[in-house]
């Protein structure tokens, strides 16, 4: 069966989009005028576009985008049914407390019940809540209640390890310090997920 584009909500989609791009740019200059800056430095001149298309096509992206769909598989008799994990899943967020970065990386575990899912949409799932204004606890949880509910999964732990920009480049300016997240949904063994991390060397 053909799917149905809806050819007028996609125009209006990227209408909307289009006026929000323009509006924080307009918004944005202003912030730059107050700091002093001259808006008609070649240097500075395009810098609202520029952190407006940033914001609306990159670091905020989620905001304006469906959750990514889960592709499945279902279990035969020769797929185990034990424990997946997924380790040093690369992302970077914005911390919605300052507007700074944090980058990290995240470890996917989960028992699967039915259905093992590809390996590349955990990391597509984790990008999707990563691409807003966040904070590392609530994207730990975000990321594990969506794959516990799309996998129908027995059980899923997310390990985040993240540094944050908010405390290098303000307030304490404290370098080297990262901070650890962990959300549990479902029935899983946080400890055989240690295990498996320290048999493969990275605890």
């Amino acid at each position: 069966m053909n799917k149905i584009v809806d050819i007028h909500a996609d125009q209006n989609e990227l209408h909307d989009l289009k006026l929000k791009k323009q509006n924080i740019s307009n918004y944005f200059a202003k912030i730059l005028a107050e700091l002093g800056l001259d808006l008609d430095d070649p240097s500075i001149k395009d810098t609202p576009n520029r952190v407006a298309k940033m914001l609306v096509d990159e670091t905020c992206n989620g905001l304006f985008t469906e959750p990514p769909e889960i592709t499945t598989f279902p279990i035969d008799e020769h797929t185990s049914r034990d424990l997946i994990v997924i380790e040093d899943i690369p992302f970077s967020s914005l911390c919605e407390h300052h507007f700074q970065p944090f980058i990290g990386k995240a470890t996917v575990a989960y028992l699967p019940n039915d259905r093992i899912m590809g390996l590349s949409k955990a990391a597509r799932v984790l990008d999707y809540f990563a691409a807003r204004p966040q904070v590392q606890e609530r994207l730990t949880g975000e990321v594990a209640q969506f794959l516990y509910e799309q996998l129908n999964a027995k059980g899923v732990l997310v390990i985040v390890q993240a540094e944050h920009f908010c405390m290098k480049v303000r307030g304490v300016k404290k370098h080297g310090s990262s901070t650890i997240t962990t959300a549990i949904r479902g029935d899983i063994d946080k400890q055989e997920v240690i295990s498996s991390l320290k048999l493969a060397g990275k605890v």
